[in-house]
């Protein structure tokens, strides 16, 4: 069986909830407007959000906005999360439940994305997520978590924005981490990692003393903490000048 479901909303002050509950269900948004309030849930094997990747433009996940708070909900494996995603002010929970899911997703891309609060919670095994926040574009002050419990997942982050704060705590082996995080000021990573066999990848850039506003230090802060065994763990910390 399959559903689909096309949202197009010029939207203010709006509460919607949307479940789509059977296989290969599929919700395509386009959003734009302040103060919503929007909650998706999908259960199921096969479900998209957003279609299958950025190349389609009837199929796709744009959401517009500010002060929006938006909860994505996915149960079942080889789900699928495609969309840009343009919101300042905005609070963003995502749970994935499931193994073999992907999520691909440009947050604040040709946009801003600043003061963004995210929460992701992913309990499951061989998931590829790639997220990226600020891009070129705006993003300062973001506030993102992660927890994820399971093996053999993919996960990479480009953070790009200034005044960010990247926690993320993984609990499970063979997984591959990989997180960017860069811009000119005052950014901090928190990882907590437990299990074995890891590959863990931390690059921090800063701004050069140089170039940096008047009164900021530019700082960058990495603070881990690793229980693990057989891990390939690289952690790199420079200034944007620095080769």
């Amino acid at each position: 069986m399959k559903n689909k479901l096309l949202l197009i909303m010029l939207t203010l002050g709006l509460s919607s909830q949307v479940f789509a509950g059977a296989d290969d269900n599929e919700i395509w948004i386009q959003q734009s407007g302040t103060a919503l309030t929007l909650n998706l849930t999908q259960k199921g094997y096969g479900n998209k959000l957003g279609g299958d990747n950025f190349a389609g433009t009837s199929i796709d996940m744009i959401l517009t906005g500010a002060t929006n708070s938006l909860t994505m909900i996915q149960y079942g494996d080889l789900n699928k999360l495609y969309g840009p995603f343009i919101a300042d002010t905005s609070v963003v929970n995502l749970t994935f439940t499931g193994g073999s899911n992907a999520m691909d997703w440009n947050v604040g891309y040709q946009g801003s994305a600043d003061n963004l609060n995210m929460l992701g919670v992913v309990t499951g095994s061989s998931n590829t997520f790639d997220i990226d926040v600020g891009y070129a574009a705006s993003a300062e002050y973001l506030n993102w978590d992660l927890v994820t419990t399971g093996s053999s997942n993919v996960f990479t982050t480009v953070v790009d924005s200034d005044n960010a704060v990247w926690n993320w705590t993984v609990t499970g082996s063979t997984n591959d981490i990989n997180t960017n995080q860069s811009d000119a000021t005052d950014n901090k990573i928190t990882a907590i990692l437990t299990g074995s066999s890891n590959d863990i990848d931390i690059i921090q850039k800063s701004g050069s003393d140089t170039s940096c506003p008047s009164g900021q230090s530019c700082s960058g802060i990495i603070d881990v903490s690793f229980v693990t065994s057989n891990g390939n763990i690289d952690i790199v910390q420079k200034d944007d000048n620095d080769s």
